[in-house]
């Protein structure tokens, strides 16, 4: 027998401590099965010779080492039988777990997924985890906001591709007007705000609105110089409308074509006087909530209208080239936005109790929806992982950590059998006076 673990194979102390039990009481078990077998052996031996002469205590003795040889033999086959072949006879039905080795490891993956990881132990786990505090806990470290902002980052350009087929005009043209609409969203969007108009970013938007407003204007001109011309019929009368109608029309575009000349170059002082209008709306936006859902309802009123509907592949390029620049920079204003966005969600998850609630309950139902699939894996996974392991390995793992409850099987098998092989003598004598 294998008398300690592989020296090519590294154990922990409590490995060596269990292996150092096993062999101890291994040993126990084979003594006495050797002690009941000479017992019996010198019961038969002595009154041969003539050393001893045969009695009824001798009977008995002798009768009850025979029962325990026999019954300490048997549970010595049948526990070595479950490691290896008895004796190194390849006796069938033996060396159970090498031989069965990938069966076992099916077997116990599926014991562990459909008794142990159950969907009612599984969601009584998830009860006990305070998944909000754990995330609110981890984004409060800055360095770990960091490694978010950057793995979020990282993966905006692949996430622009995967929009470029089609689905990034319709996310621009259904999405922004529900985010808008949001009342929690109020405060990230302050904050949005002021980060873009602090780094000059605004100024690419309003030169943006500027070029589609220009545009539009081209292309509806003669509509609007009907427009025009009819309202100073209204006004004026019929005579009087065709009269001047068409210069009064020229006029105004023209008007509004020097206007918005006037306001293009990028030092204009009506560029920064927009941005100083922007700045304090931005101060009456963030302390007034009700102005600041009046602010959230018309955005989502323009972002809904059918112009800004025609103009969004437009604003999905000029997006999409601004966040693909911004992404470069190292104090972008995006990288702000999602420091700042992580943030708020930190302290949402601390705060809200609806935010609270509604992060467990998805966490919980996506861990219980993918419960079938995970169960069905930890079955493949510990079948291959059983299977792969080596034999001899195996056999030594468990036999170091399940070898001394065996030998107790041992041990108790020649106990019992001693004693049970005298408790039959006696019934036997006393029923009928003799045992031959």
């Amino acid at each position: 027998m294998q008398e300690k673990v592989e020296n090519t194979e590294k154990t922990s102390e409590s490995d060596h401590l269990a292996w150092v039990s096993f062999i101890r009481y291994r040993r126990i078990a084979t003594g006495l099965l050797m002690l009941m077998g000479i017992l019996t052996f010198l019961g038969y031996l002595l009154p041969y010779y003539g050393i001893i002469h045969d009695s009824f205590l001798l009977n008995v003795f002798r009768t009850g080492a025979q029962a325990g040889f026999i019954g300490g033999f048997a549970d010595w086959f049948a526990v070595t039988a479950l490691f290896r072949h008895p004796m190194g006879l390849p006796i069938p039905h033996t060396a159970i777990l090498p031989m069965q080795q990938k069966r076992l490891g099916k077997g116990l993956g599926y014991f562990i997924a459909r008794y142990v990881f159950t969907k009612d132990e599984v969601k009584d786990t998830l009860n006990k985890i305070d998944f909000p505090s754990l995330i609110a806990r981890y984004l409060s470290n800055p360095t770990n906001i960091d490694v978010c902002a950057k793995i979020i980052m990282n993966s905006v350009p692949n996430m622009l591709d995967r929009f470029e087929d089609g689905r990034a005009s319709t996310f621009v043209s259904r999405i922004f007007s529900r985010l808008l609409s949001g009342e929690s969203l109020s405060p990230l969007m302050v904050r949005s705000l002021r980060t873009m108009v602090d780094n000059e970013h605004h100024q690419e938007i309003v030169s943006f609105l500027l070029e589609v407003m220009k545009k539009n204007l081209k292309e509806k001109e003669d509509s609007l110089k009907e427009i025009i011309q009819d309202r100073v019929k209204e006004q004026g009368g019929r005579f009087l409308g065709w009269m001047i109608g068409g210069s009064v029309a020229s006029k105004v575009l023209l008007g509004i074509n020097k206007e918005m000349d006037r306001i293009d170059p990028q030092n204009s002082d009506l560029r920064h006087g927009i941005a100083e209008w922007i700045k304090k709306e931005i101060d009456k936006f963030e302390t007034n909530p009700e102005r600041s859902e009046k602010i959230s309802e018309a955005l989502k009123i323009f972002v809904d209208h059918e112009s800004v509907q025609d103009w969004r592949e437009d604003i999905w390029q000029k997006i999409r080239t601004l966040v693909e620049e911004d992404i470069e920079n190292d104090d972008g204003w995006m990288k702000n936005l999602i420091h700042d966005t992580l943030l708020y969600l930190a302290t949402q998850l601390r705060e809200d109790p609806s935010v609270r609630e509604k992060v467990t309950a998805t966490l919980q139902g996506a861990a219980l929806r993918s419960l079938p699939h995970t169960q069905q894996w930890l079955v493949d996974f510990t079948e291959n992982v059983v299977a792969g392991w080596d034999s001899k390995a195996l056999v030594s793992r468990l036999e170091t950590r399940i070898g001394k409850d065996l030998q107790f099987i041992r041990i108790n098998g020649s106990i019992v059998g001693f004693l049970v092989g005298i408790i039959i003598y006696l019934f036997i004598y006393v029923c009928f006076g003799s045992v031959t």
